[in-house]
């Protein structure tokens, strides 16, 4: 959603707390699909969701039980103002066990892995299934905390706002998540101590038609990360949440 289109809301119903209302919205990149037109496969090192993922070698894939979600060319972010906090060059790639499907417990920590590589040269490790393999567009917009906003406004205002929004599958990097039961900021912290006090939204990821991919009952999957450790480069301390319906 632009910024524009809130405030012409705020005007058009005459809300008293407006200035609350647009600090409850944040900057984020939303992740759109891109529908596979030929049999080529996306290449080597760009953005993608599903496929087989591109890594320095064979021996770097982390194990043929994870299925590659998505990979993220990050030079394809120079510009974006809601992610200046990730680095400038290489691939930050998602993994999973569909199997599984862990929500996020610490013991579960081996059925998903986040890899950051600055590596250049790159190759296509076809270990294990892979998912429908699509291209994706960024597109920068505003978020809503839904928390935040119920409390500034009545129920039905806030339905006519919800209209207002993209109801297409909401993947997204950066910003606010997009809750299905409750804050995940809140819960990360609640489950993994202080040290997610500043939370960043790494990857949010729905669930998927088109990639032909279910996360619980209609879920989505958060990949968060202490924005201190994301400055430093400190993927290993990434944290999942899976909420659904």
């Amino acid at each position: 959603m632009e910024l524009q289109s809130i405030k012409q809301f705020i005007d058009q119903h005459g809300l008293e707390q407006g200035d609350d209302i647009l600090a409850a919205f944040t900057k984020r990149i939303n992740l759109k699909l891109v529908p596979r037109t030929t049999r080529e496969e996306v290449a080597i090192g760009h953005s993608k969701f599903g496929g087989y993922p591109d890594l320095p070698s064979a021996s770097d894939h982390p194990g043929e039980n994870l299925t590659l979600l998505a990979q993220f060319r990050l030079s394809d972010f120079a510009g974006f103002e809601s992610v200046e906090a990730l680095p400038k060059e290489g691939v930050l790639s998602f993994f999973y066990d569909l199997d599984e499907q862990p929500w996020g417990d610490a013991n579960e920590r081996h059925l998903w892995r986040v890899l950051y590589t600055e590596a250049t040269t790159l190759e296509r490790v076809r270990v294990g299934e892979a998912l429908n393999e699509r291209a994706v567009a960024f597109e920068e917009g505003y978020v809503q905390n839904d928390h935040e906003l119920f409390d500034l406004m009545s129920e039905d205002e806030y339905s006519t706002l919800e209209e207002l929004f993209d109801r297409d599958e909401a993947h997204a990097i950066g910003g606010h998540p997009d809750e299905v039961q409750h804050d995940v900021f809140e819960e990360i912290e609640e489950t993994h101590g202080e040290r997610f006090r500043d939370p960043f939204l790494l990857f949010q990821m729905d669930s998927s038609e088109e990639l032909d991919i279910m996360f619980g009952d209609t879920g989505i999957l958060y990949f968060l990360i202490p924005t201190e450790a994301l400055r430093a480069k400190r993927f290993e301390e990434t944290e999942i949440i899976m909420q659904c319906y």
